[in-house]
Formats: structure tokens, C-alpha cells, sequence
């Protein structure tokens, strides 16, 4: 708080009338803490440089209006007042005008909770911010199909608040972002990603993902999700069908970004894999695996990490293994496909998958849970780097460089982990002799 009020002491002592601004005075009425401050200031961004010019500054939209300002480790945005003109590419503002008057600034914004500004303790709030915050909805400045015209990432970014702040949004709105549903092209996949993320980690993200249906951009941006809206399981452990079961999945699991992604797309390969069994019960073989692969083209699709990408996709791959008793056995053999980390993610993920279906027995996923904990203090190598024996072994017992080789060395991994033997090195030794005996 220290340096926010150095900046805005700094810009108005040189006669520069200076406002917080945006997201930060939304919170501030909320209730909420704010790390990142905006400011807008009647200051021209050579003047802000001119400001700040003992400290580092950053054109990092100076077209626009906007310098960053670093002062402690900290980063503060301030931009002058201004007028968009025009977005021709339906994204930014091809023109602009740098304005004296801090309600013109105001006017351009997206949402009225977004439109408010304080300067010396006093709220400027032309569209009524405060009152659309208490009656929680999101609301557009001025013309709701004007405002989806101009940047269309705002349909996603009022869809994103209204998740995140569980607010509705307002009815004229809703239809602007329904009637330019086809503008979704001019937004770049990484932002849709970030907004998605977004969604995904709020405290109830199904709510986000109806909203993205209702508005019919789902079948834009998770189109294989889309799809099982409706479809009827034809399953005695199911009452909701595909759709509704992933998002009860979702909403159930920790906010943690793999884990929601793959309860979110955990069952969508049963669109592809159903069919019904002698006895009128809906079967789905293999799902997991085509379940699997939608979410690996769909998340490259969306440019996401490719650490994200495995770790999800795996998830779904193993998210019926509880369907048979845990082991130690089968746990060591998950840590070593999975690691630690992803292992108890897969638990999580499958307690949320049979506390939304009809059978809600989780103990074999808790007894999961306990075995990992004694397999974790045993002293068996999860992978053939632990093994007290290695290549080099190998090629002084006659071996050469090659595929035989490697194939040995993960048959004695496999073999040690199932506790067939132990890993020591003279009884490995001993064995692989006795091989080509």
C-alpha cells in the first residue's frame, strides 16, 4: 500500500489528477484484497516517464496510453485517459484519443463493475458499479452488442466474473454474446486458455461451463464436452447424464487445474464407446482411453502446456482403476507411471467420480491411499535407474548395447517391484546367468 500511494503522490504533486481504477476498486467494495493496482491518470505517457524517470519504466503500451512502473519489486500500469476510437481487427483499438476527462476513460470499459474510479477517497461510479455489485450481475457500459463488437474476449471475460464472483449476468448481455458467438475466431487460443483456467478454478466451475453453453460457445471451445449434453447413460450406478456427471465430477475435486480438467473430460469417450449389453445396461469399453485421447487434441488445440497435457490425459487413462482392489502391487506399479504427485491426484479425481455416481463406496480409493503411504517408505526402486544392477552389468555377462538389453533391465525392474526379487545386486546377477543357462 506503501508504494501505491507514493505513485499516485507523485503523479498528482505534479498536477497530474490520478485515479485507481478497475478491477482494484471493484475489490475494494467487495471486501476483497487487491495485490495489483491500476491507475489512470490525465498525465500523457511522457509525462509518466518523466514522473518516474529515477525509477525503471516500461512502455508496455505506450500506443495506448500505458507505462508500467517498477518501484520495490513491484509493478503498477498507468495509462491516460482515453477514447477508443475503433477496433478493426475485433480485438484492440485501432485508433485512440487521449482524453482530459476521466468519465470519457470510464466510458470506454467493458462492465460497469469495472468502470469505477477513486481519487482522494471519493468513488466516481457513472454507471452504476456499486449497485449492479450489490444486486451481483454483470452488466455492459453503454451498448451490450456495441462492447462484443469492439473485443469479443469480453464475452469470455463477463462469463469468467460471473463464475468467479458467482454473479448472473444481465439479459441483454447474454444475448450480445449469443448473437456474436462467431467472433470467438479473433481470440487467440492462449487466451481462451487463461480465461478457461479461470473458470476451472473458481469455487464452482460448472456453473461456468453451462454459461459457456448457454451462450453456445461451448461447442466452440470444448465441442467434445458439448456433445454429451443429453446423452443418456442407460447405467443403474448413473442418474445424470455424460454431461452433467462430468461437471458434478469437476466440481467435486480439489482446485487444483489437472485434476478439473480431467474430471471435466474424464467421460466424453462414451459418446464413442456405447453401446447397450444383453440386459439393457449401457456399456462404455474402453472410454478412458478414447476419453483420453479427445482431451490431448483438445488441450493442444487450446496451447496448453505439455506438462499439463500428460498429466490430465493420464488421469483419465487411469481413472477406473479403482475399480479393482488396490494392491501394493498395482500402487507401486501407478507411482511409477504416475509419480507421487499425480497419483493422489488420480485418487482425488476418482473420489469425486463415485461420489457423483449412485455408489458412493469410497474405501478402496482411502485404502489406495494408505498402501501408497507404506510403499512410499519401502526401499524398492520405482524405476530401473534404483536397480542395484545396470547396463554396464550386463555387458561384462556378455550383452551388447542394444534392444535386448534395455528389455532385460525393465524385466528385473518389473520383477523387483512385484517383489518376485530382491535388488541386490549378486541375486540379480545370479539370475540374469541363469537366463542363458
Amino acid at each position: 500500500m506503501k508504494n501505491i500511494e507514493f505513485i499516485i503522490k507523485s503523479l498528482e504533486d505534479e498536477g497530474y489528477e490520478t485515479y485507481l481504477v478497475g478491477g482494484c476498486v471493484r475489490d475494494k467494495i467487495m471486501g476483497k484484497e487487491k495485490s495489483d493496482y491500476d491507475l489512470t491518470t490525465i498525465a500523457r505517457p511522457n509525462e509518466i516517464k518523466e514522473v518516474f524517470k529515477d525509477l525503471n519504466t516500461i512502455d508496455i503500451g505506450k500506443k495506448y496510453g500505458t507505462i508500467k512502473v517498477l518501484k520495490d519489486n513491484e509493478e503498477f500500469e498507468i495509462t491516460t485517459f482515453r477514447s477508443d476510437l475503433s477496433y478493426i481487427d475485433r480485438r484492440h483499438p485501432d485508433k485512440i484519443r487521449f482524453s482530459n476527462d476521466i468519465l470519457e476513460d470510464l466510458q470506454r470499459r467493458d462492465f460497469t463493475i469495472n468502470s469505477m474510479a477513486i481519487r482522494n477517497g471519493k468513488l466516481i461510479d457513472p454507471f452504476d458499479g456499486r449497485a449492479d455489485i450489490e444486486k451481483k450481475i454483470i452488466r455492459a457500459v453503454g451498448n451490450p452488442d456495441t462492447r462484443m463488437k469492439e473485443d469479443y474476449l469480453r464475452a469470455l471475460r463477463a462469463l469468467r466474473f460471473a463464475t468467479t464472483l458467482n454473479f448472473s449476468i444481465d439479459k441483454d448481455l447474454l444475448i450480445a454474446i449469443r448473437d456474436n458467438k462467431s467472433d470467438i475466431e479473433y481470440i487467440s487460443k492462449e487466451r481462451i486458455r487463461e480465461e478457461l483456467n479461470k473458470i476451472l478454478l473458481s469455487d464452482r466451475p460448472s456453473y461456468g461451463i453451462k454459461l459457456l453453453r448457454k451462450v453456445e460457445l461451448l461447442e466452440y471451445i470444448l465441442p467434445e464436452l458439448d456433445r454429451t449434453y443429453g446423452f443418456d447413460q442407460h447405467s443403474t450406478f448413473h442418474s445424470d447424464d455424460v454431461y452433467n456427471h462430468n461437471l458434478k465430477v469437476m466440481d467435486k475435486t480439489k482446485k487444483d487445474l489437472i485434476t478439473r480438467i480431467a474430471g471435466l473430460y474424464h467421460d466424453v469417450g462414451k459418446v464413442d464407446t456405447f453401446f447397450i449389453d444383453e440386459n439393457g445396461e449401457g456399456r462404455f469399453f474402453s472410454h478412458q482411453k478414447v476419453s483420453s485421447d479427445l482431451l490431448k487434441k483438445r488441450l493442444k488445440e487450446l496451447r496448453y502446456p505439455k506438462d499439463i497435457i500428460e498429466s490430465s490425459s493420464k488421469l483419465i487413462e487411469r481413472h477406473m482403476d479403482n475399480m479393482n482392489t488396490y494392491t501394493k502391487k498395482s500402487i507401486r506399479k501407478l507411482l511409477r507411471r504416475l509419480g507421487e504427485e499425480d497419483l493422489y491426484r488420480l485418487f482425488d479425481l476418482q473420489k469425486a467420480d463415485v461420489l457423483s455416481a449412485k455408489l458412493k463406496d469410497t474405501s478402496n480409493i482411502e485404502n489406495g491411499k494408505e498402501i501408497l503411504q507404506e510403499v512410499l517408505k519401502e526401499n524398492i526402486p520405482l524405476t530401473r535407474n534404483g536397480l542395484k544392477i545396470n547396463g554396464n552389468d550386463l555387458k561384462a555377462l556378455g550383452y551388447k548395447e542394444g534392444k535386448e538389453l534395455g528389455e532385460v533391465l525393465n524385466m528385473l525392474s518389473d520383477m523387483v517391484l512385484e517383489e518376485k526379487i530382491e535388488n541386490d545386486k549378486k541375486e540379480l546377477i545370479n539370475f540374469v546367468k541363469s537366463l542363458t543357462n
